[in-house]
């Protein structure tokens, strides 16, 4: 539900500026192509982010051109990013969707999403094999198409829910649910600001799977569950209300 006139303050900005606070504003460094980030994003799904940034550096420096990649035999591209999890599918679902982009568009490209309100360009990329409501929000936002969508993984997923700002749910409704709750003002910079405050500053540093770091949290007098020290309690909590 959003807010209006101003009047209410959303959680998600309490939150948001507890974190701030702790790890400091985070702006993307560069931004790549949206093709270059749809392959990216395609092979990162439950891999940790250093292994899936050398798997895409491998097929980068294999292939001249991404249309090079979306010709190439899937079992090639899959021993390439062979360290990747499931890398046959990711293999077999990125060819395929390099080449439905290049049969609907005319050519290997992207860009035409720009001209798109944010959820029509969304459903345009969840059309292609592999691609979720995650892998979708990564190429209109981390891309330079700078597109207004939150990048919700799994860890971003985890706080939300044990913060208590969603409920039960998938990702796609984390990602509904967390996009209600920001502020019509927040641009994309400020959405990969969030991502990357959730993602890295929270969930991987103070708030794992397994022993969150409850005393060292930001946001502690925000959440329910602080101070809960088995994962299994703190996965069977729900929300107050």
């Amino acid at each position: 539900m959003q807010l209006s006139l101003g009047l209410a303050r959303s959680p998600l900005e309490s939150v948001r500026d507890a974190l701030l606070c702790e790890f400091g504003p985070q702006r993307p460094v560069a931004r790549m192509d949206p093709i270059s980030q749809l392959v990216k994003a395609s092979i990162s799904g439950r891999t940790q982010d250093a292994v899936s940034w050398a798997a895409f550096l491998r097929l980068r420096a294999e292939f001249k051109s991404w249309e090079d990649l979306a010709r190439a035999p899937v079992a090639a591209v899959a021993r390439i990013i062979d360290d990747v999890t499931f890398p046959g599918d990711k293999a077999r679902h990125l060819t395929t969707a390099l080449k439905m982009i290049e049969a609907k568009v005319g050519w290997l490209s992207l860009s035409h999403l720009k001209s798109l309100e944010v959820d029509q360009a969304r459903w345009e990329l969840q059309a292609l094999p592999g691609v979720g409501v995650k892998v979708a929000a990564c190429v209109l936002n981390f891309s330079d198409l700078g597109m207004r969508a939150l990048v919700v993984d799994t860890h971003v997923d985890r706080v939300a829910k044990r913060i208590g700002l969603v409920g039960s749910g998938d990702t796609t409704h984390t990602y509904h649910t967390l996009m209600g709750l920001a502020p019509d003002a927040w641009t994309t910079d400020d959405l990969f600001e969030l991502h990357w405050l959730m993602k890295r500053g929270l969930g991987q540093m103070l708030c794992p799977h397994e022993g969150p770091k409850c005393g060292a949290c930001p946001v502690k007098s925000m959440c329910a569950k602080a101070g809960v020290g088995q994962s299994a309690d703190v996965l069977a909590w729900k929300p107050r209300g």
